[in-house]
């Protein structure tokens, strides 16, 4: 039987996929002998300490009951969950993990020159752009995964019992679907590209604020590159 497009464009996104991990699985060998860079995890902590939940006012007092518990759990432009929650359900797939002897993976996602994008057309385009590609990643993921609003500026998703190599070609697939994604905001058309980190526990961190960190590092790699592209620890 012959193959149809859908399963010619898995089989080149697989080879196209190879290449990066097989690029970061030498780089990896010798990061195992470099611990994390401190700046990136201080820069982690300081992210979690100054941590606000700040939903609109008018919207809080519109609210009642449940949709106050979910207000404090959202972002409210891209509707993924917020940095409060990303850090709190990071801890407790660690923890579910520890004890059932399981992996946990985080990618962290940036939009390639978006302060760039900012200045030409205006914080209402940026906020655009990152509520579309909130759109898609959350497209993308399995049910059981956890999209979030990491930063103001990045996502990050939180694959409960994968390891990197498992949700590499989903990761892989968020990139794809980005760099294709038309963007039509003021009458402007755009398109964006990405850049991806991904590391999990155990193999690459045995601490949540570390394993950010190491995806963050691997992030600034694939930027470092020229964007658009997945880079695996």
């Amino acid at each position: 039987m012959g193959r149809n497009q859908d399963d010619y464009a898995l089989l080149n996104m697989e080879t196209m996929l190879g290449k990066v991990v097989l690029e970061m699985r030498g780089r990896h060998q010798s990061a195992q002998r470099t611990p994390v860079s401190e700046e990136l995890l201080t820069n982690v902590r300081n992210i979690e300490q100054g941590i606000t939940v700040q939903p609109g006012m008018a919207t809080l007092r519109a609210a009642q009951g449940e949709e106050i518990e979910r207000l404090s759990l959202i972002d409210q432009l891209t509707e993924l969950y917020n940095t409060k929650t990303f850090f709190k359900e990071l801890k407790d797939e660690i923890k579910r993990a520890v004890r059932y002897h399981r992996a946990v993976s985080l990618c962290v996602i940036s939009i390639d020159g978006l302060g760039e994008l900012v200045q030409q057309y205006g914080a209402l385009t940026g906020d655009a752009v990152l509520k579309i590609a909130a759109n898609v990643v959350r497209a993308t993921i399995a049910e059981k995964d956890i999209p979030s609003r990491y930063t103001h500026d990045k996502f990050a998703v939180i694959f409960p019992e994968m390891t990197a190599a498992q949700v590499a070609l989903t990761v892989e697939r968020i990139r794809q679907r980005i760099g294709i994604q038309a963007i039509s905001h003021n009458w402007q058309n755009l398109k964006v590209t990405a850049s991806i980190g991904l590391a999990s526990y155990p193999a690459h961190a045995q601490e949540y604020d570390t394993l950010i960190a190491s995806a963050e590092e691997v992030l600034s790699l694939a930027v470092e590159r020229g964007g658009d592209r997945v880079c695996m620890v």
